[in-house]
């Protein structure tokens, strides 16, 4: 029923998911306004939120999701929260977080530190799912594992900081929206609380006297 009419078609679907087509600004609005919308206390919602994050960094490309979910679990964090914060991995930022995530762990496990421009990451990743699918052992310990290995040992520390940078803020965001939108309640009950007091302490009131009708007056003068 709520389905579009024209269904989008794979290239589409890549260019939105590269450059969304309603702008980053009000996608950033629209995830904002999914996170507010979520179920949970301010401190569930952000580490669920942080979690997603964190795994944007690990080398797990295609399981970013089951990732985040795992680990939310794990934290009883929200697990919606945690899809929602994958969105800090994506085509803009996946070059740097590999780069990083490279030297950092070349530098951690005493490697010889080759230049990271000089790998190729997205075959390295397409050997990982290739590896995997056909369960090669030796395309992976030959292929993926000489450049992964210090990727996910590298990965670890930016990912701890990316899950702390979005926790603590996002947190003490969510906080203050939940304490403007419990006041907007509380001023709209009593806003109606008065309305209601007015209308019922305005019947039966009129120039004849409050409390009576003045028709039962005016038939009480006449006696």
């Amino acid at each position: 029923m709520f389905k579009r009419r024209v269904p989008k078609t794979f290239s589409v679907k890549v260019r939105d998911f590269v450059w969304p087509r309603p702008g980053w600004r009000r996608l950033g609005r629209l995830y904002a306004l999914k996170l507010y919308r979520l179920q949970g206390t301010a401190g569930t919602i952000a580490a669920g939120f942080g979690c997603g994050a964190a795994v944007s960094f690990l080398p797990l490309v295609g399981f970013h999701f089951l990732a985040g979910a795992a680990l939310a679990w794990a934290l009883r964090a929200n697990v919606l929260a945690s899809a929602i914060g994958t969105i800090i991995g994506n085509p803009w930022t996946f070059p740097f977080i590999w780069i990083l995530s490279w030297h950092t762990g070349t530098f951690l496990l005493g490697q010889e530190t080759q230049s990271a421009h000089a790998l190729d990451f997205g075959a390295v990743f397409a050997a990982l799912w290739e590896g995997v699918i056909t369960t090669d052992a030796k395309m992976l310990a030959e292929n993926v594992w000489p450049v992964w290995w210090p990727m996910l040992v590298g990965s670890l520390p930016w990912a701890l900081t990316a899950w702390a940078a979005c926790y603590f803020p996002l947190k003490r965001l969510l906080t203050s929206y939940d304490r403007i939108r419990t006041m907007r309640r509380l001023e709209r009950l009593a806003a109606l609380t008065q309305t209601g007091t007015g209308t019922t302490g305005g019947e039966g009131t009129g120039t004849a006297g409050p409390g009576k009708p003045a028709t039962a007056q005016a038939s009480e003068g006449k006696k």
